[in-house]
């Protein structure tokens, strides 16, 4: 039995229409599966569970979700401020991973919510970054020897405010809160040491 011309074009058309359907079938299901697993992914504002070692965490106050749309939050602690460990009211904090002015770059910020009566406030931080202030003069080669290298790093400088920018690898809010102390009793040639304020782009 033979074919005609026709009933080959038919049969083509209607296999090239069945492989458009099925492909088109096989990258629906396929963007669902990865929409599902990032809504499903430790540390998505819904699972409240950090990303870092899968604790609980409150849930983000609208603020912090529309400035940060779509970050994963990697650590969260609560009642323990990086300003000062005498502060009243209550304190949350997360560290929330996030895309920076680059798309390829990765930043991490510091959510601090104050919580005192009636009232909120929220600042932010950059997670991963402290300025440093030192008495006068210093001798910058030296101080970038004495500190532990697989631990900080001076990345730069700060040209209006005159700090020098250090760089730190742990960075949960009682990691920043333990590493400004600890740098303060260190260091004598330091005069002070704050976190880095963040604001987002507009």
């Amino acid at each position: 039995m033979t074919i005609t011309k026709n009933e080959r074009r038919l049969a083509i058309g209607v296999g090239i229409a069945l492989g458009v359907v099925f492909s088109s079938m096989l990258v629906r299901y396929a963007f669902q599966t990865k929409e599902q697993k990032m809504q499903d992914r430790a540390g998505n504002y819904n699972t409240l569970e950090t990303a870092f070692d899968g604790l609980p965490f409150d849930p983000l106050p609208e603020e912090v979700r529309d400035k940060l749309k779509h970050g994963i939050v990697i650590h969260y602690d609560s009642n323990q401020s990086i300003l000062s460990t005498s502060q009243r009211g209550f304190t949350r904090s997360w560290v929330i991973e996030t895309v920076g002015s680059f798309r390829s770059e990765r930043l991490f910020v510091l959510a601090e919510q104050t919580l005192e009566g009636n009232s909120s406030r929220i600042s932010f931080y950059r997670a991963s970054e402290l300025y440093l202030k030192f008495h006068d003069p210093v001798n910058l080669d030296k101080f970038k020897l004495k500190l532990d290298q697989d631990r900080f790093r001076i990345i730069g400088k700060n040209s209006s405010s005159e700090e020098w920018i250090l760089q730190i690898k742990k960075f949960s809010p009682r990691d920043i809160l333990n590493t400004m102390a600890e740098l303060m009793n260190e260091f004598p040639e330091l005069s002070g040491i704050r976190p880095v304020n963040w604001a987002p782009p507009r």
